[in-house]
């Protein structure tokens, strides 16, 4: 994973605002189907350099979910609500395609966005 947060292209063409909110985050949800062909959705920490979203997590190598994800077409929605007094909701939907990379022990997945919907920003 990154240990920085640093700003690349992508293929998505974020919007400076898309960018400024999804680098301030590390909380999303990510869709997927797996082998079984049924849909799953799950919380995931990810972080994002601009260019790539990176997943990661404690024994995420055993995952049988995430042996699913790669390679695969997935979505993952950051989102949330601008303030707790009032009904203000924003996020950004990014549709991608997952990898699964090794470094030795370590595992992740890293999601290359192909395509983004955004709203409330």
């Amino acid at each position: 994973m990154m240990t920085q947060r640093t700003r690349r292209t992508t293929g998505a063409d974020f919007t400076e605002k898309e960018l400024r909110y999804l680098m301030e985050r590390s909380l999303g949800r990510l869709a997927f189907v797996c082998s079984d062909t049924q849909a799953h959705i799950m919380p995931v920490l990810f972080e994002f350099d601009g260019a790539y979203f990176y997943l990661s997590g404690w024994n995420l190598k055993y995952s049988e979910r995430f042996q699913d994800v790669s390679p695969n077409k997935v979505t993952l929605l950051v989102d949330d609500v601008d303030s707790p007094t009032r009904w203000v909701p924003r996020g950004v939907e990014i549709t991608g395609e997952a990898e699964s990379q090794e470094k030795g022990d370590y595992l992740y997945v890293r999601i290359r966005p192909v395509g983004k919907t955004s709203w409330g920003l």
